[in-house]
């Protein structure tokens, strides 16, 4: 029997539900989790490090819950159970979710879910993909969100909205459009990459020079690769663009706001929020492109 590590009765709020009103205004929601994993190393080390932060873990299930948005509770205990299986110790989890009174006569309404590391591994992966041009930019975001679109290694899950941005770095130069799509693949972060994005980006006739913010046809770029840290060549992921520009952190805040930063634990609505307020008198250099229809 693998080793068990209980939270036992968190009580949270968020929003779940189907009703308007269930959507409009924050309600209990009482969480039990279960970690199943080997605690034997750190039973023998007395080590910190070697065990499941579980203090960690717990914040972040927090600051997701309460920045959530779902309609099914099945759903949110989903996410629950994939936030904990980021933390690669553990080997499953058990997650209880209830919503107290939500049914009359019933002291609580919830549903009980338990993923393992391999039915995380059989979903497809789950990718934020980041565009931006200023090259005759609306047709080279929506061109680009179509072949995406269109591809058969991809489905394109979702859209972000159009945001216009001043450039950085070169300002003698055109207005950037910035959006970010949801992606889900079976491919690796470095095949999307190589066999999708930089064809698409070629067809588009990207040129790429020393220059890194020259002015650009289209950029596709790899924000956030599940919950997963890792290396793609020259690039980091998460993108660190995320934490320093809102142009890069307010398109993906769109898509998915509850989204936890696997570096940070920030969801992805609190880090557009601050880097939207430390830019001040500034922020009217962001201006959301409604006009725009991109997918």
């Amino acid at each position: 029997m693998r080793d068990q590590i209980h939270i036992k009765d968190l009580l949270l709020r968020g929003i779940v539900g189907i009703n308007k009103e269930e959507q409009e205004k924050q309600q209990d929601i009482l969480l039990n989790i279960t970690l199943f994993a080997d605690t034997a190393v750190a039973g023998r080390s007395d080590d910190i490090s070697d065990a499941i932060n579980y203090r960690t873990l717990t914040k972040r299930v927090i600051r997701m819950v309460e920045a959530s948005s779902f309609f099914l509770v099945e759903r949110l205990a989903a996410e629950v159970a994939t936030l904990c299986l980021t933390d690669p110790r553990v080997e499953a989890a058990r997650v209880r979710v209830e919503k107290p009174g939500a049914l009359r006569f019933a002291r609580s309404v919830g549903v009980e879910i338990e993923r393992t590391r391999e039915d995380l591994a059989a979903q497809p992966n789950r990718v934020f993909v980041t565009l931006g041009s200023n090259i005759d930019p609306v047709v080279n975001l929506q061109a680009a969100v179509a072949q995406l679109h269109a591809h058969d290694a991809v489905s394109l899950v979702a859209v972000s909205p159009a945001h216009e941005t001043a450039p950085v770095g070169t300002v003698d130069q055109a207005n950037f459009l910035n959006a970010a799509t949801l992606v889900e693949t079976s491919m690796s972060a470095s095949a999307l990459k190589s066999s999708v994005l930089q064809p698409i980006e070629q067809t588009l006739g990207r040129v790429r020079t020393e220059d890194k913010n020259a002015a650009r046809t289209i950029d596709l770029d790899i924000a956030l690769f599940n919950h997963d840290v890792l290396d793609l060549a020259s690039r980091h992921i998460p993108d660190p663009d995320i934490l320093k520009y809102p142009h890069v952190a307010v398109p993906l805040a769109d898509l998915a706001p509850y989204y936890i930063h696997p570096e940070t634990g920030q969801t992805l609505a609190e880090i557009a929020r601050d880097l939207m307020a430390a830019r001040g008198p500034d922020s009217a250099g962001i201006e959301r492109r409604d006009d725009l229809v991109l997918g």
